[in-house]
């Protein structure tokens, strides 16, 4: 698995910020991460890796997008706390459980909870429900239920300005959806996905240090293979022109969102 540094840091000999540094590890390059496991040692989250030759341990928290750890919360409606990278402030998401925030979201809250994953990476924090209000009220076209994943777009977009952009999924596009699942999430973003069997709106919020996606949903964590996205991504129609705010069936309501990072 290759990421990508946030800044200058240090590779080190050993899992221990005392160790003896190797070489410095330019900043927005890309290491090889060649371990399997976090090691933590006084608080710092050291990962093996290789760069340019040379072989030892960085801290992880300037990794893009590597997944630190997911805790367990004493929540109903947050259950998981996921810890992603993102320099000497690692970003913390509550995973919200949609079926503790009411009737609707029971029903057709798994779009709701990946909005309030998407916007807790930007800041700000808003329960499934107080999204489903929102988009009630600013997004047309309510049939009673699941915002769609082109829905969750705008809802995201009219909430904190322009941070997301949603792509089609027609079918004979999975190598590009996976190049730009797999591009963004090396670039720092997270990803909301529709799925299928059953429709389900994922969120990819960054990778395990063993190389795998980790998806948020449910107010819980899954780690998959690349393969598992794609065998599971909804096709339908592409352009926005085709797609509806409110679920008007599959072929108005596929594709998947990219959240940029701050």
């Amino acid at each position: 698995m290759v990421l990508q540094t946030i800044s200058r840091i240090n590779l080190r000999q050993s899992a221990s910020k005392t160790a003896p540094v190797k070489c410095v590890v330019p900043a927005s390059v890309d290491v090889t991460i060649i371990g399997t496991k976090i090691t933590w040692k006084d608080n710092v989250p050291f990962v093996k890796a290789t760069y340019n030759g040379q072989r030892g341990f960085i801290n992880g928290r300037y990794l893009r997008g590597l997944v630190l750890k997911v805790k367990s919360r004493d929540n109903a409606k947050y259950p998981k706390l996921a810890v992603i990278a993102s320099g000497r402030a690692s970003r913390r998401i509550k995973i919200p459980q949609q079926k503790k925030f009411g009737a609707f979201c029971q029903k057709h809250g798994c779009s709701m909870a990946a909005a309030s994953i998407a916007l807790q990476f930007r800041g700000i924090l808003k329960s499934p429900a107080e999204v489903h209000q929102y988009a009630k009220k600013h997004l047309g076209g309510y049939t009673g239920s699941k915002l769609t994943i082109f829905g969750v777009e705008k809802a995201i977009n009219k909430i904190a300005g322009k941070i997301s952009t949603w792509k089609g999924c027609p079918e004979g596009a999975n190598k590009r959806i996976k190049a730009d699942i797999r591009k963004a999430i090396h670039d720092g973003h997270i990803v909301l996905l529709e799925q299928k069997n059953p429709i389900h709106t994922n969120v990819i919020i960054g990778r395990s240090v063993d190389g795998k996606y980790v998806v948020a949903t449910n107010g819980m964590t899954k780690k998959v293979t690349m393969n598992w996205l794609i065998k599971t991504v909804l096709h339908g129609k592409a352009g926005r022109k085709n797609q509806a705010n409110w679920w008007k069936g599959t072929a108005h309501g596929a594709g998947y969102v990219i959240v940029k990072r701050a």
